[in-house]
């Protein structure tokens, strides 16, 4: 990617993307917010790219700390074993 300041939508919806899991650098950050200032579309993007890491975020964190015990497990394998037949 060139370092140039101006970039198209397709190279906007990558930085965003790359912004919302921390990956974008200072100079990203500013290449990005220079295009969502002018872009409705991709201003919209970032809107609901930003929504749905947080609500995928809270869903994520809340399974992560629900685990199966042993017997939820052998429940789980008999139901698939049965669906299988």
């Amino acid at each position: 990617m060139s370092k140039k300041i101006i970039i198209n939508c397709e190279e906007a919806t990558t930085l965003c993307c790359k912004n919302q899991h921390k990956e974008a650098s200072f100079y990203d950050k500013i290449r990005l917010g220079f295009h969502v200032f002018l872009c409705k579309r991709c201003r919209e993007f970032s809107k609901q790219n930003t929504l749905l890491t947080k609500i995928f975020g809270l869903h994520l964190k809340k399974c992560e700390e629900h685990h199966l015990s042993d017997v939820e497990k052998r429940e789980l394998q008999k139901k698939i074993k049965e669906f299988d037949k």
